[in-house]
């Protein structure tokens, strides 16, 4: 599996280095490559909550598009990722419709 994140502006060789740091650190990853697209990280696997956590914290953080991370949802962690009063919902998975529980545009 593959989540292809933006690329960011680094202000210093110690930001780039914390960012990518953080990010190579968590178990799921496997590589990290730049493209003109964007940062494609590789998953070894499925991340568990904590990774999932982590990531959410990295991208919200460095101001970066979250809306990837929907990719990650599964039944196992759906109930606490998509929760709809949590702060990174609408970045990841837009808005919701207050009336029926769901996503709109």
């Amino acid at each position: 599996m593959e989540i292809i994140i933006q690329e960011r502006t680094y202000y210093s060789p110690g930001d780039e280095n914390a960012f990518f740091g953080w990010l190579e650190n968590l178990k799921c990853v496997s590589t990290v490559k730049g493209a003109p697209d964007g940062l494609h990280v590789k998953l070894r696997r499925r991340p568990s909550e904590s990774d999932l956590r982590e990531m959410i914290g990295l991208l919200y953080r460095y101001g970066l598009d979250m809306k990837p991370l929907a990719a990650l949802v599964t039944e196992r962690n759906a109930r606490w990722f998509r929760n709809t009063k949590m702060f990174w919902y609408r970045s990841v998975f837009g808005k919701t419709s207050s009336k029926r529980g769901q996503k709109s545009t």
